[in-house]
């Protein structure tokens, strides 16, 4: 039987502005399901938005490019290249992308044994 891999590679966390200019929303793409974690991209253009909505794990999402308004609880966090924020599980959140951006979207998911 092989070994599990220890490490996986992802690419493409910096990726900007890829969705279609007539778009209102993000460009959302998987780019790992790990183990305890799935990674994803999203790019948005200057404008683009995600309205509130909740996730059901919580997630970790680290600015990667350009600038992003995070607005939890009526409170807004700019997200430049270098910040992250931290949201729990369930909690009702928004963005919008103030210049063509680009985020990580860490979703901590439980961990499964194998």
């Amino acid at each position: 039987m092989p070994a599990t891999p220890t490490e996986t590679a992802i690419t493409g966390l910096a990726d900007t502005a890829l969705s279609s200019p007539d778009s209102t929303g993000p460009d959302i793409k998987a780019l790992a399901h790990l183990n305890g974690a799935t990674v994803v991209r999203l790019s948005f253009r200057a404008g683009q938005s995600m309205a509130e909505h909740t996730a059901r794990w919580p997630i970790l999402v680290i600015s990667q490019a350009g600038r992003v308004e995070f607005t939890v609880g009526g409170q807004t966090t700019v997200l430049t290249p270098g910040s992250a924020i931290h949201v729990e599980a369930d909690v009702t959140h928004a963005l919008a992308a103030t210049e063509d951006s680009a985020l990580s979207l860490i979703v901590l998911t439980p961990h499964h044994k194998k």
